[in-house]
């Protein structure tokens, strides 16, 4: 079909909202390709500014679009419930003008192709193969001598040594070990000899000095267990484990001649990353819960004169030898398992993934899955949109290995290898 005015869009497959033109906010302009290459719709949402298109134009009043299609029809549509009258009007056997009302003026005018046949979007419907959830809760510090079976927070990653181990392509600086968790069967995506995940993230929380220092691609070239992920100007790298490299000394970061030397080794926990930014132990949280009659200042005054120790004080390097365990308890009754998650209702309706705040899922009760530190598959908890992940991912906080996301947090797709995160 023949749509105008238009521009070359490249993300062939993908949905209209997806596929907004980069120099325009996501609402006013989308396509969607066909699966042989062709443009199959495209729409335009107020107050994008264009051309008559088959004589309707943006912000005509209603009555006037009635007198030019008198026969135009309403369609059922979601977006009825925020005051949108949504109608359509075939052109021709291959075109279909559909058109937008609010508040009695056009909003929204969209050209189609109804005999178009899109590409099948991955992990549209439930896999039958994910039966289980988990939930990740960490545990009170331990020398990483004493191996904690599941994984760990901090600390140094197992069997990812200095010619291995990541670096900035922004600041040249070692990556810092987030966490290491050894991953149950059905989670393991890259097939039955990789048990266990290692993830590494960029500096988030100082601004470091400039480096020239930044040739990373050697290693990353190197390692095909190694994915690295870019986002929101941040380098991730998450590498896939091995039993015996999950069991191998554990790793230590190299020393890169000109790269300045990261906070996270050059600092204590505490003065790193900031109290309030920090796990609490169970001692630490049963001090928050005890009732003095001294009052809040006297309190905070007396634990300011104690001495300073355990891991939160300790310096960076030594700090290092230190990880919280990760304890993985399966998650009973989530009716997500299995079901990957989707932006829109009629988007779910393919798997049956039910939204927690929808009113289904509040009837369901599906927010007391919401208390954790990480979790692995079912109801998921995103701060803002649902990234069109795969039901095989993970989820994590900011406290689940020192992450800044500015309160939000994050997934990672373990079948795509992609990551995002929201606040």
């Amino acid at each position: 079909m023949a749509l105008s005015p238009t521009r070359p869009i490249s993300c062939a497959g993908r949905s209209a909202r997806e596929d907004a033109h980069a120099d325009l906010p996501i609402e006013e302009f989308g396509t969607r390709i066909t699966a042989d290459g062709r443009l199959g719709e495209v729409h335009f949402r107020a107050p994008f500014e264009l051309p008559p298109i088959h004589g309707v134009k943006m912000g005509m009043p209603a009555e006037e679009l009635h007198r030019l299609y008198p026969g135009v029809e309403r369609i059922s549509d979601e977006r009825e419930k925020y005051g949108w009258t949504m109608l359509k009007t075939n052109l021709s056997d291959t075109l279909t003008l559909g058109v937008g009302i609010r508040e009695d003026v056009v909003r929204i005018i969209s050209l189609t192709d109804p005999t178009a046949v899109y590409p099948e979007r991955p992990y549209k419907y439930a896999d039958p193969s994910l039966a289980e959830a988990y939930d990740l809760t960490m545990t009170d510090p331990v020398d990483l001598a004493r191996r904690p079976n599941s994984g760990w927070c901090y600390g140094r990653p197992p069997g990812i040594d200095a010619s291995r181990w990541p670096v900035s392509t922004t600041n040249g600086m070692p990556l810092r070990h987030a966490f290491t968790v050894k991953l149950p069967p059905q989670y393991r995506t890259l097939g039955d000899e990789y048990v266990a995940i290692s993830l590494f993230v960029d500096e988030q929380w100082e601004t470091p000095p400039a480096s020239r220092n930044v040739d990373t691609g050697g290693a990353r070239r190197a390692d095909p267990r190694r994915f690295d992920m870019e986002f929101m100007d941040s380098d991730y790298v998450l590498f896939w484990l091995t039993e015996e490299e999950f069991a191998a000394p554990l790793g230590t970061p190299p020393a890169i001649e000109g790269a300045p030397v990261p906070g996270w080794l050059s600092k204590s926990p505490l003065d790193y990353f900031g109290e309030f930014n920090l796990p609490s132990t169970v001692a630490e949280q049963q001090a928050k819960n005890v009732f003095s009659p001294g009052g809040l200042a006297v309190n905070e005054l007396l634990a300011a004169a104690r001495p300073a120790r355990g891991w939160k004080n300790l310096p960076g390097t030594e700090a290092l030898d230190y990880g919280w365990p990760i304890e993985i308890t399966l998650r009973e009754g989530d009716p997500n398992v299995g079901k990957p998650a989707r932006e829109f209702r009629h988007e779910n309706e393919f798997s049956g993934y039910i939204a927690a705040y929808s009113e289904e899922g509040q009837e369901l009760g599906l927010e007391r899955f919401q208390d954790w530190h990480a979790h692995l598959g079912g109801t998921m908890f995103p701060m803002q949109g649902y990234p069109d992940f795969s039901p095989f991912y993970i989820e994590i906080s900011e406290i689940f290995g020192g992450f800044n996301f500015g309160d939000g947090v994050a997934q990672i797709d373990l079948k795509e290898m992609k990551l995002e995160w929201a606040c």
